[in-house]
């Protein structure tokens, strides 16, 4: 299982501003470290929001202040207030709040204390990871139509015959209640033919064969 404080990019790595921060510091912060967005952390160090180009001119236009010097508005004027997650969360808790925002912040168990926040590429590299997506291997890909008892300890029969190692075992859903993906791959093997043989005896169905190395793969529709 993969944890938060494993992916965690750590407060004292990267810049954050406070509410008090004037609206051109804010800019010039951005432009200095290349980013769109940035965290707002008050001075007791608790996490308050996001805030960046988009809340700017969204605060800008609201409030008919596009003549406003910059140095009279305040970050407390323009960001967003959002939700972190706890250092103690699962990883998939990431996964939501990543498809919404361009970083995941993170505090302490008490909820505030803000410690880090998570980067898409952290979560891009723990996926890629999870699916052994460096290494050279065989991917199968399976169907099964119902939610049956033991299915994943049937694949593991189907292959311990022939020496190889399991990299990676993931099951997902295929859009459908009835139907579910396995997606089972194995360290590179000559074995292919009857390990996709022993798969398809135990009732699955193999829809696709990949043969990969490391990140670059090739695949063999069945």
């Amino acid at each position: 299982m993969l944890f938060i404080k494993q992916c965690l990019t750590p407060r004292e790595e990267i810049a954050t501003v406070t509410p008090e921060t004037s609206i051109g510091e804010l800019l010039k912060v951005l432009e200095k470290y290349g980013l769109d967005s940035i965290p707002v952390v008050d001075g007791k160090g608790l996490f308050i929001g996001i805030t960046g180009y988009s809340y700017v001119m969204k605060s800008l236009l609201e409030n008919d202040s596009l003549l406003t010097s910059l140095e009279e508005k305040a970050v407390k004027d323009a960001y967003h207030a959002m939700d972190p997650i706890s250092i103690d969360s699962d990883f998939e808790e990431t996964l939501p709040v990543i498809v919404r925002y361009p970083f995941v912040p993170v505090v302490d168990e008490d909820g505030f204390t803000f410690l880090g926040i998570v980067k898409i590429s952290n979560i891009e590299a723990a996926l890629a990871s999870t699916y052994g997506h460096d290494l050279p291997g065989v991917r199968f890909l399976l169907a099964v139509v119902l939610d049956a008892p033991h299915e994943l300890e049937h694949i593991v029969e189907a292959v311990k015959d022939f020496d190889v190692n399991i990299i990676s075992l993931v099951t997902f859903d295929a859009g459908d209640s009835a139907a579910r993906r396995i997606m089972l791959k194995v360290s590179p093997t000559e074995h292919v033919p009857a390990i996709h043989e022993n798969l398809e005896t135990r009732g699955f169905r193999v829809l696709n064969v990949s043969k990969a190395e490391g990140a670059d793969f090739q695949q063999n529709p069945i």
